[in-house]
């Protein structure tokens, strides 16, 4: 039988037991006295004694208890392992949220308005066109009922913006030669702006910014009127790059004449230059671009150079300007032969040098031999004279 001590110690402890694990179950908070109205005591000689049924059940409810929150603890633990490792089962998906209805009324408003407004654009572009006296002009498909002439109209403005979007805004982009007593010069020079003149760069503090390339002033004077015809012809827009051209020629003493992207010719897409919509002689055209793509229709008229990308120590258009100078001076009669042969090299200006530097070597070399030919035949002769006047 057990001792009065011992018996006291055996119920505090399970008194404590008891407290903890229900204490460490948040949605059941209880004191003291509740809890032993639960359990079941016998009077044991003035002292309480709890039966042993109740702490098996007491027993077994903390041990389930404390194993529920152990499973927890490991399960927050491998989640957390999981997201900081980036490995394991990909995150639950979000329930799909309805949409809220005023959000779901305006997207459909928003497609009713254009649906409305494409109509009304389509109806009003397939309207006659009106004269001076607001009269409809008659044209092709006037007499066509109701239905189809609007039709056949609306299909064939659309085709013809289409084709005014896609082609030059004329078959002869400059005027007819200048007859005399005006110069007209023999060699016309078309020369790209952005990535060949100047070099435009875009950041959100400053938006768009331009650069012009070293030696342009120079390239300008030595390549403008009277010396070549100078065309500014770029695929990019001309209310923005206008402005750029005037501050590369601000008294419009080098350049003749200005063509933008309307002047090109849409082939896969992407705007073409096309020389035989010059109104010049082809044997006389030189483009001088960096992208092939942009002279597609002009191969053989083109000097492909390449692409300056804001290099302040850029010397090429030195170099250019030397080689254009000497076509000039050499008189070629088709300018196709001459680029025909630079074509084949990725650098044709480092090429030009080269040839250059090799030729002022032979030409000094001939000089030099020339000198000692001339000083050999001197000194022969004054031999000669001398031997005849000592006999």
């Amino acid at each position: 039988m057990l001792s009065k001590y011992a018996i006291r110690v055996s119920t505090v402890g399970m008194r404590g037991l008891s407290n903890s694990a229900f204490a460490s179950n948040t949605n059941y908070r209880t004191n003291l006295n509740v809890f032993n109205k639960k359990l079941c005591f016998i009077n044991g000689g003035g002292v309480l004694i709890p039966k042993l049924q109740e702490l098996r059940q007491m027993s077994s409810l903390a041990d389930e208890i404390i194993k529920n929150k152990k499973q927890e603890d490991e399960k927050k633990k491998s989640d957390g392992g999981t997201n900081e490792g980036g490995a394991g089962e990909d995150p639950p998906k979000k329930k799909y949220e309805q949409m809220p209805k005023w959000q779901k009324w305006s997207y459909i408003l928003s497609v009713i308005m254009m649906g409305g407004l494409t109509i009304a654009n389509g109806v009003l572009f397939s309207l006659p066109d009106k004269d001076e006296n607001d009269d409809d002009v008659i044209d092709d498909y006037s007499s066509l009922p109701f239905p189809s002439q609007y039709y056949q109209r609306l299909k064939s403005k659309i085709f013809a913006t289409k084709k005014s979007i896609e082609e030059p805004f004329s078959d002869r982009l400059l005027p007819d030669p200048l007859e005399e007593p005006y110069i007209q010069p023999k060699y016309t020079i078309c020369i790209e702006l952005t990535g060949f003149l100047v070099h435009s760069t875009w950041s959100h503090k400053y938006g768009w910014r331009f650069q012009k390339r070293p030696g342009v002033d120079m390239l300008m004077h030595q390549l403008g009127y009277p010396n070549f015809e100078l065309v500014v012809y770029t695929i990019e827009n001309g209310m923005t790059f206008f402005n750029i051209i005037d501050g590369l020629d601000p008294e419009n003493q080098c350049i003749n004449y200005r063509l933008f992207r309307d002047a090109t010719r849409f082939v896969n897409g992407h705007p073409t230059k096309d020389v035989n919509s010059l109104n010049r002689d082809p044997k006389r055209v030189i483009f001088i671009d960096w992208n092939k793509d942009s002279v597609g229709l002009a191969m053989n008229n083109a000097l492909i150079l390449p692409k300056w990308e804001g290099d302040n120590d850029d010397t090429s258009l030195i170099g250019l300007s030397q080689l254009l100078q000497a076509v000039k001076e050499s008189d070629i009669d088709d300018v196709r032969d001459v680029l025909s042969y630079y074509k084949q090299f990725d650098d044709p200006i480092a090429v030009f040098r080269e040839n250059q530097r090799k030729l002022q070597e032979e030409t000094l070399a001939y000089e030099e031999k020339l000198k000692k030919e001339t000083q050999t035949k001197s000194f022969s002769g004054f031999t000669g004279l001398s031997f005849m006047r000592k006999r």
